[in-house]
């Protein structure tokens, strides 16, 4: 059998031998580790509401559809505001932080690592948590003036589960009574450590009738983290896993993937590629005017072994650009598949113009 030249997906048990180190006590510190990015928000509003009362949930109208949902199963004050996620270099001015009550907790998301907030001093203003699981370590993410922040750390590391939350100069109290003890719940790290691992032996051809099992075994797995709606004291064994993973930068090998790609891209008017600067997108984020576009762009890198990720579908946008097409490029791939991704994509764009 040869090895599999597949690009996307879930993380499989990949190398880290090229990747630099790094001490995250150097740009995040007093952090607190959870299973997932929804059991580490759930923590902060609950750890909030003991101190306070909280009117209003705010949500950006443009999120991943899965959290808004679950959210919603946890608390019956969800409401949502409107952004445009894909005007990154836009400034929020006073008035939109204004606009909440000083009772309220607001949830910003960093937008693919690209978003710059920056909270005003304002008298009895409403709270500012942070989202940063696309964008983990991006310049917002370090320098957040939000009151709290957290992150899904397996969007970013090659970990079966993992959660973040930290207070920006300050420290998040951990308090074991929010959390509770779950053997079933441990079960489905194991099932993820598995699939991993059959996922590495599929990609280097050992076995090729395991991808049955590894993509059920994540189906199963994300059908339960969307029904399970408590906090989970996060095993020792597991913990220094994650930890193990958060002394990586994963940016840098993003970034230099990002510029081959953007160099290399033929120009069209089908899609536009969302870049700032020389900061690390969560990936190569291409966005849409037409859905036609999209998906038939979308099925072609499927048929040549791409896999990427809508983020996210049924969100509604009035403004001209509505769909975002995300490609994996993070360390896993080197500069021949940023060769195959671009040859494939340019090929789409030619026979499309």
């Amino acid at each position: 059998m040869s090895e599999k030249n597949e690009i996307g997906s879930f993380f499989h048990n990949p190398e880290s031998s090229n990747l630099i180190k790094l001490d995250i006590n150097d740009f995040i510190s007093n952090y607190q580790l959870f299973y997932t990015g929804r059991q580490a928000i759930k923590y902060l509003i609950d750890m909030l509401s003991l101190n306070q009362k909280v009117d209003t949930i705010w949500l950006p109208k443009y999120y991943c559809q899965h959290v808004t949902a679950w959210l919603k199963e946890n608390y019956s004050n969800i409401a949502v505001y409107d952004i445009n996620p894909f005007e990154t270099n836009e400034k929020l001015d006073e008035s939109f932080y204004a606009k909440f009550g000083s009772n309220d907790i607001v949830v910003l998301n960093n937008f693919w690592g690209l978003s710059d907030y920056i909270i005003p001093c304002l008298k009895n203003r409403a709270l500012f948590i942070e989202d940063h699981s696309h964008g983990w370590l991006s310049p917002n993410c370090i320098n957040s003036n939000a009151d709290y922040c957290f992150a899904s750390l397996r969007k970013t590391l090659p970990i079966p589960l993992g959660g973040i939350c930290w207070k920006p100069n300050g420290v998040v109290e951990l308090i074991d009574d929010l959390q509770i003890v779950d053997s079933d719940f441990y079960v489905k790290w194991d099932d993820n450590v598995e699939a991993m691992s059959l996922k590495k032996d599929y990609l280097l051809g050992d076995n090729d009738s395991s991808k049955e099992k590894f993509l059920s075994l994540i189906t199963d797995t994300e059908k339960y983290l969307h029904n399970h709606y408590q906090i989970v004291t996060l095993k020792k064994e597991h913990k220094s896993i994650v930890e193990k993973y958060l002394s990586f930068d994963y940016n840098k090998p993003k970034r230099n993937n990002l510029d081959i790609l953007v160099l290399n891209l033929i120009k069209t008017e089908n899609f536009k590629v969302i870049e700032k600067g020389d900061i690390a997108s969560f990936g190569l984020n291409l966005i849409f005017k037409d859905k036609e576009y999209f998906n038939s762009l979308k099925m072609y890198l499927i048929s040549n072994a791409i896999y990427p990720s809508e983020l996210w579908p049924d969100n509604v946008l009035t403004s001209d650009y509505k769909y975002l097409l995300n490609i994996h490029i993070d360390f896993r791939y080197s500069e021949k598949q940023m060769v195959q991704i671009f040859t494939v994509i340019n090929k789409w764009i030619t026979d499309n113009v």
